[in-house]
């Protein structure tokens, strides 16, 4: 017999105590599990519901671009030009679960150090605005420096 799994939301307990026989089973799972159940009485102790749902270890792409906030077609256009790896069993493409995590940690990464860069840029080159100056007259200045 076997039980299909739904996706299922927890709501928060009225007493959060009611976690701690949770947290003493913690230790003994592996630390993969160990890292989800964490999370999960983390969430449930700060009073934020938590949605918990089986996911597939392959992916349409739909449920891929769901899981990146993009359309289907923004999420072929990356699969197209290489940037997470696709399987085409028949003729749709299917996508790995831990691709998809893979390309999504990667571009957290990026964009982290992005903003570190930009944020160090506008620092050396004094467009940080000091707290309280108008945006419209720090955009006045970084164009005068532009055409000087």
């Amino acid at each position: 017999m076997s039980v299909i799994a739904q996706a299922q939301t927890v709501l928060p307990p009225a007493n959060p105590a009611d976690l701690a026989a949770l947290a003493e089973v913690l230790p003994a799972v592996s630390p993969a599990v160990r890292r989800g159940l964490s999370t999960l009485v983390d969430a449930l102790s700060s009073g934020t519901a938590v949605r918990i749902e089986p996911v597939s270890t392959t992916l349409t792409t739909g449920q891929a671009a769901e899981m990146l906030g993009v359309s289907r077609m923004t999420m072929v256009k990356l699969l197209e030009e290489g940037h997470i790896a696709f399987e085409r069993p028949r003729v749709h493409r299917v996508v790995r679960l831990e691709d998809l995590i893979s390309y999504k940690q990667a571009r957290t990464r990026q964009r982290k150090a992005f903003l570190q860069e930009s944020a160090a840029a506008a620092a050396r080159d004094g467009s940080l605005l000091d707290a309280g100056e108008d945006y419209t007259q720090a955009l006045k200045r970084a164009r005068h420096r532009l055409t000087t």
